[in-house]
C-alpha cells in the first residue's frame, strides 16, 4: 500500500508538470490541448482519491466511514471519465448528439456508484471502515475499457491524421490501461489502473509533442513538411487523388490597411473554413503564408465540387459578419497513378487553375497575380 501511495504521488507530480508545460506551450492545437489538460486534471483527482481511500482504510477511526464511502463514490464515478474525454481527441466534427449518446454509460455508472453508498453494489465500506468489492464492482472498469476500445478503433480508422507508425504507438499507449485494469481485477492487492493511466497520459503528451512538428502552430492544420511527406507517399504509392490549391486574396492589402493582427486572424479563419468544407473527404495543409492545399484520396470530382460549393457558402456566411472580408481563390486537378506524369505536375496544374480563378475574382486575365 505504501508503495502504491509513493507511485501515485510521483504520478501526480509528473502530470502537474505536463499540465504546466501544456499551458505554457500548447500541444498541436488549443482543442487537443484543452482535452489533454482536462484528462490530466481528472487523473490527478483520481490519484488523490486513491491515496485518500488507502489512508482511510489503514486508519482504525470509525468516524471516517462516511468520507471513506464518499471518496469511493467519487473515484468509481470518475473512473470512466478519462477514457471518455480521450475519445474527443479524434472528434473533429461537432457531433453533439453522438457525444450525448456516448455519455449515457458514464452517467449510468455515476448513478450506480451513488446508490452503492447504501446498496454496496459497486463497493462496500462496513462499520469497521473496511473496504470490499461489490457484486457489480466490474461495471466502472467495463465502461472504462469500452471507451478505451472505442478510442483505439477511432485511431485505427483515422487515416487522415495518423500514419501507420503513429497508430502503432498510440494503440500501444492506450492498451496499457486496459492491461492494468485486467491485472487489477485478477490480483486484488495490486493498484495498477491509475498508475498505468498516468503513464499513458505522459506518453501521449510526448507523442503530441512529436506530432506538433507536423502541424502549423498558427492554424492547427498540417504544415508544409507534412504536405511534402504526403506528396512523397503518392509518388511511391498506387493511389489516385484530387489536389485543391487555395490562396487568400488581398491579404497584403488588408495587412497594410488593418494591420498584421487582422491578417493573422484572416489566415486562421480561412484555414478553419477550408478544413470544415473538406472534412471527411480530404486533408488540409498550409503550404505557405496564405496558401493552402487539400489532398483528397480516391475521390470523385463531383465530391470536390460539392466541397467547394460548401466552401463558397461558408465564406458568404462568415463575410456577412466581418469587416475584413475573406476571399479565397482555388483551383484543382485530378491525379491518376496510371495516366499522370507525377503528383507534382498535377499540383502545378491545380496551382495554375487557382491563379486563373484569382485573376477572375480580381477582374484581371492573362497574367499571374501574386496577392
Amino acid at each position: 500500500m505504501t508503495a502504491s501511495i509513493s507511485t501515485d504521488v510521483l504520478a501526480i507530480v509528473a502530470l502537474c508538470f505536463t499540465i504546466y508545460l501544456a499551458k505554457r506551450n500548447p500541444i498541436v492545437n488549443n482543442y487537443k490541448n484543452k482535452i489533454y489538460m482536462s484528462a490530466a486534471v481528472i487523473t490527478i483527482i483520481l490519484l488523490i482519491l486513491e491515496i485518500t481511500t488507502i489512508l482511510m482504510e489503514l486508519s482504525s477511526n470509525n468516524n471516517l466511514l462516511i468520507p471513506h464511502r464518499i471518496a469511493n463514490i467519487m473515484g468509481f464515478s470518475l473512473s470512466p471519465a478519462v477514457p471518455f474525454i480521450f475519445s474527443f481527441f479524434n472528434n473533429k466534427e461537432n457531433r453533439i448528439v453522438h457525444n450525448r449518446i456516448l455519455a449515457v454509460p458514464l452517467f449510468f455508472n455515476a448513478f450506480m456508484c451513488v446508490l452503492s453508498y447504501k446498496t454496496g453494489w459497486i463497493f462496500f465500506v462496513n462499520a469497521q471502515n473496511q473496504y470490499s468489492r461489490g457484486n457489480l464492482f466490474l461495471l466502472p472498469m467495463i465502461i472504462s475499457m469500452f471507451y478505451f476500445v472505442l478510442m483505439i478503433i477511432a485511431i485505427n480508422k483515422n487515416t487522415a491524421e495518423y500514419e501507420i507508425d503513429d497508430k502503432k504507438v498510440l494503440i500501444s499507449v492506450f492498451v496499457m490501461p486496459i492491461l492494468g485494469t485486467i491485472l487489477q481485477i485478477i490480483f486484488r492487492d495490486l493498484l495498477l489502473i491509475w498508475g498505468t493511466v498516468s503513464i499513458s497520459l505522459l506518453l501521449y503528451y510526448i507523442f503530441l509533442r512529436e506530432l506538433q512538428f507536423k502541424y502549423d502552430v498558427q492554424t492547427g492544420i498540417k504544415n508544409r513538411s507534412a504536405f511534402e511527406k504526403e506528396m512523397e507517399r503518392y509518388l511511391k504509392g498506387d493511389k489516385n487523388a484530387a489536389l485543391i490549391v487555395l490562396d487568400i486574396n488581398n491579404l497584403k492589402r488588408n495587412n497594410d490597411k488593418y494591420g498584421h493582427k487582422a491578417g493573422d486572424e484572416t489566415i486562421v479563419h480561412a484555414a478553419k473554413i477550408i478544413e470544415e468544407s473538406f472534412i471527411g473527404i480530404g486533408e488540409t495543409f498550409r503550404i505557405g503564408g496564405d496558401e493552402f492545399c487539400v489532398i483528397c484520396e480516391e475521390i470523385s470530382m463531383d465530391l470536390v465540387d460539392t466541397a467547394l460549393s460548401k466552401l463558397d457558402h461558408l465564406l458568404t456566411e462568415i463575410n456577412e459578419k466581418r469587416n475584413v472580408k475573406i476571399v479565397l481563390a482555388y483551383g484543382y486537378a485530378s491525379y491518376n497513378k496510371n495516366e499522370s506524369e507525377s503528383i507534382y505536375s498535377i499540383f502545378a496544374q491545380a496551382d495554375k487553375a487557382m491563379y486563373g480563378h484569382k485573376a477572375k475574382l480580381k477582374g484581371f486575365y492573362g497574367r499571374r497575380i501574386d496577392d
